[in-house]
């Protein structure tokens, strides 16, 4: 299950989730957030979806998954009132869930409207939550720019009553860092920093990894280390679309 903003271009948001789960074999359903007109170099327009439909969406898409072998992951939700739907949406929900907190376009652009506190909820409602820096120094009230920041802000986000959270490193010095922190301890993923601009859509394409992993019966750290390997491989072939770089 997929619930996010639509991205015309397909770069990021659920257009990409739903490539990514079809690139690695997975069949994703889809419940739109919000219709946004975004890029890397452009101003960001979004037209949120209302909280009762996205609820409703949401509650019809899960009637039709429900057992074992389902994941939900969730990017944008726009505003805090479509958050606080999407939690009560999935008050009953088995399965695991990964929530990536898409605050920001690749413009800069804000992608959300609303406090921390609706986000927390629906982040303690997740099996894992995976916050780039940005977000989490948004999430936490204070910078995070290094490795050792990292670490410490996925104790902190811990500590608001979080299962599991994945700080991704990607805009760190050196290698690509991320910190993962579960009930299991503390986890360290790197990878070598590929070349050249980034390629839009990557938090986007690692969470709906990670959920593809966890719907398959895969340890968590593990659906982190083999999302995180494919994501590697797909920025080393990145290509150009228009004047944008795409997984």
């Amino acid at each position: 299950m997929l619930v996010g903003g639509l991205d015309p271009g397909s770069g990021a948001g659920v257009a990409r989730d739903l490539l990514t789960a079809s690139a690695l074999a997975a069949r994703g359903l889809v419940v739109g957030t919000a219709w946004t007109e975004q890029g890397s170099h452009s101003d960001c327009t979004i037209e949120p979806r209302t909280p009762e439909r996205v609820q409703a969406a949401l509650a019809s898409a899960l009637a039709r998954i429900g057992g074992p072998g389902s994941a939900v992951k969730i990017g944008m939700v726009a505003t805090a009132p479509i958050a606080q739907a999407i939690t009560a949406a999935l008050a009953s929900y088995a399965g695991p869930i990964v929530y990536d907190p898409v605050l920001r376009a690749s413009s800069g652009d804000s992608l959300y409207d609303g406090d921390r506190d609706a986000i927390l909820a629906l982040a303690r409602r997740a099996s894992l939550l995976t916050p780039n820096l940005a977000e989490t120094a948004w999430l936490l009230d204070r910078p995070v720019r290094s490795e050792s920041d990292a670490r410490e802000a996925a104790r902190s986000l811990g500590a608001f009553g979080i299962a599991a959270v994945l700080v991704k490193g990607g805009h760190l010095e050196g290698d690509a860092t991320d910190v993962l922190l579960s009930p299991a301890g503390e986890s360290i993923f790197s990878s070598p920093r590929i070349a050249g601009p980034s390629p839009r859509g990557t938090g986007c394409a690692l969470a709906t990894a990670i959920a593809v992993g966890l719907a398959r019966g895969e340890p968590l750290e593990l659906a982190v280390a083999s999302a995180k390997t494919w994501l590697t491989r797909q920025i080393a072939g990145a290509r150009t679309v228009g004047d944008e770089r795409h997984l």
